[in-house]
């Protein structure tokens, strides 16, 4: 993502970015994989860029500002971003550092903290691990009517069982329009096999449980990285932000992710949908068998003597030492 991100800054004011709309892909030769993407699913900080206009430039500057900073901190791990962090290393030719010190979110947040959730005493009933699909598109993202109704259909075909956190409407999204709005009867229809909840749900205590196998997300980071920990296939609808780059590296790079829908406006087929969703979900699927794996790697990596620990190690004495420059 910082890749991606220092080459769209960098070529933004001189319309060469800008001109890339008028293409169907745009394309990163430099990164390793040359990663490609549609204009329209590059972060949404560079599409909202309008050249000359204060605060666009603003934004850009500061961006620039960060590439040539002492260095980067950055919430990931040699196992799941290795070529891209080695690139990061080689662009800024070995000037600053790069310190990958995560995934952050492996300090495991213990079920018995949320023991009085009605969903955790759900899960805890089920019996097959690995079964269960969670599905969150996170706090900001709210999904319209014939969204949310694709989607119980898809749930429901799939003949999984769910866990649905659904996001209430804001006065910016009103009720009545069908923002957010949960299928009527379908909670009637799916009741044993899947429940809904709305509002806040305990994310990592649900991804932890060892009933759930599954994460049906928009591929924010924070939820990559925890779907990463917990060990858990993903089926990914990215809809903005850094999302579609996300997507790209779990399915593309780590094959532990199917794509099953892709942008903000789009509606899912109901029966494809459930077809995807029966099968990264029955059984050991690909996408299973390699969430795993990257659990392993990833939690390792910030043990003790895990390269992301030697990494946070090493910053902490870098840290120190500069303290004790500016004070000599």
């Amino acid at each position: 993502m910082i890749s991606v991100i220092n080459y769209c800054w960098s070529n933004s004011n001189s319309n060469t970015l800008l001109l890339k709309k008028k293409e169907e892909v745009v394309q990163f030769s430099d990164i390793p994989g040359t990663p490609s993407f549609k204009y329209e699913h590059l972060p949404s900080l560079i599409l909202r860029y309008k050249e000359s206009g204060p605060e666009s430039e603003f934004v850009r500057e500061s961006f620039i500002s960060n590439a040539a900073s002492w260095g980067f901190i950055l919430n990931t791990c040699k196992a799941l971003d290795g070529p891209y962090l080695d690139h990061v290393r080689a662009e800024f030719g070995g000037n600053q550092k790069v310190f990958a010190v995560g995934p952050l979110s492996s300090i495991r947040v213990d079920a018995n903290l949320d023991g009085g959730s009605d969903v955790l005493r759900w899960l805890d009933k089920l019996e097959e691990d690995g079964s269960v699909l969670y599905v969150c598109f996170g706090s900001q993202k709210l999904l319209r009517r014939d969204q949310m109704e694709a989607l119980a259909f898809g749930l429901e075909r799939s003949g999984t069982p769910f866990v649905w956190v659904v996001k209430g409407p804001s006065t910016a999204e009103p009720s009545e329009e069908g923002y957010g709005l949960v299928l009527e009867g379908f909670e009637d229809r799916v009741s044993g096999r899947g429940i809904v909840v709305r509002g806040w749900a305990p994310q990592m205590a649900i991804l932890g449980h060892r009933v759930v196998g599954g994460f049906l997300s928009h591929c924010g980071w924070n939820s990559v990285l925890e779907a990463v920990v917990a060990g858990v296939g993903i089926l990914g609808w990215p809809m903005e932000a850094d999302q579609f780059v996300n997507a790209r590296l779990l399915v593309e790079d780590m094959g532990v992710a199917v794509r099953v829908c892709e942008g903000a406006d789009s509606v899912p087929d109901p029966d494809v949908l459930g077809r995807v969703v029966s099968g990264v979900m029955s059984g050991d699927s690909p996408q299973k068998r390699r969430a795993k794996l990257m659990r392993e790697e990833a939690v390792g990596a910030v043990s003790k003597g895990g390269v992301s620990s030697k990494e946070l190690d090493e910053l902490i004495q870098v840290l120190k030492q500069l303290g004790v420059k500016e004070g000599s």
